[in-house]
């Protein structure tokens, strides 16, 4: 399809916020998950001086991005999160506190996901409408959070590579696709040493920076080759810290530089979409 000004590909930077909690709830319960980066941490510094760094160089550039943030993140740095807001980016679902599990029956993961969305209100003043999981959810789930749970979209791993209607079981959703491109655009697995799964095991050298940036730039040379859609999945505790952060300002020019490249927020690729696709407004 053709995107906002005639752009051939659409892009949303996207985000996860996670904080302390990928380490104290997912990563410290896998086998040498202990020895994930360095400690816990790293995941004040993505919420403390990564997320405003990160946001001086958006101002700087002129994007919007899509923030996917824990809701205990939300509750207990509510300060950070209003500084995203109101440089008008989108703040996202990213589950409750990095948790694998959302339950075990639809009424638990219901119940789960909007507990999420409480705090998303109470604290920040607006129900998140995109879904990026930390964890399985049933089928049932997945259509309940797309028509009575309010989601737009939905932007998780193994997502393909274009914006697709969602489908559960067969049946379209009214939600839409946005391609996590997490298996070349993690941050994490491509910049980080000895990280879980560790990746770099038994390499005689830590790879310079220009190996994963000029991934991250094929990856969207392709996307514009191809005309579909992607939004990675980069972290403040990572994209944010000196060095990275050079590297991520540099990617940052490419996209504004780059006339065939719609650059906005998950949301506003989702709504372009569902307008120019004959799909049903959300409430």
């Amino acid at each position: 399809m053709i995107w906002k000004n005639g752009a051939k590909a659409a892009f949303a930077l996207g985000f996860d916020l996670d904080g302390r909690t990928i380490w104290r709830n997912k990563v410290s319960h896998l086998p040498g998950g202990q020895n994930f980066i360095k400690g816990v941490s790293i995941g004040d510094f993505g919420v403390k001086v990564g997320t405003p760094r990160i946001l001086d160089i958006l101002d700087e550039y002129g994007l919007k991005a899509t923030w996917f943030i824990p809701a205990e993140i939300v509750e207990k740095y509510p300060k950070a999160v209003e500084d995203i807001l109101v440089k008008d980016h989108e703040i996202a679902h990213h589950g409750y506190d990095h948790r694998g599990n959302y339950g075990n029956t639809t009424e638990e993961q219901i119940a789960f996901i909007e507990k999420c969305q409480d705090a998303f209100l109470k604290y920040a003043g607006v129900k998140a409408k995109g879904f990026r999981g930390t964890g399985p959810i049933l089928p049932e789930t997945e259509k309940w959070l797309y028509s009575a749970g309010g989601f737009v979209y939905g932007s998780c791993g193994l997502a393909g590579e274009a914006c697709t209607w969602i489908e559960v079981k067969g049946e379209k959703t009214k939600a839409v696709n946005i391609p996590c491109r997490d298996e070349m655009m993690d941050d994490y697995m491509q910049t980080v040493m000895n990280s879980y799964p560790q990746v770099l095991v038994g390499m005689p050298r830590i790879a310079p920076y220009r190996n994963p940036y000029e991934n991250w730039i094929n990856e969207v040379k392709g996307i514009i080759r191809y005309g579909t859609a992607g939004s990675p999945a980069f972290h403040p505790q990572i994209a944010g810290t000196p060095g990275r952060a050079i590297m991520f300002e540099r990617f940052c020019r490419y996209l504004v530089e780059n006339d065939s490249l719609w650059c906005s927020t998950c949301l506003d690729l989702a709504e372009y979409f569902i307008e120019h696709n004959g799909g049903e407004a959300h409430e």
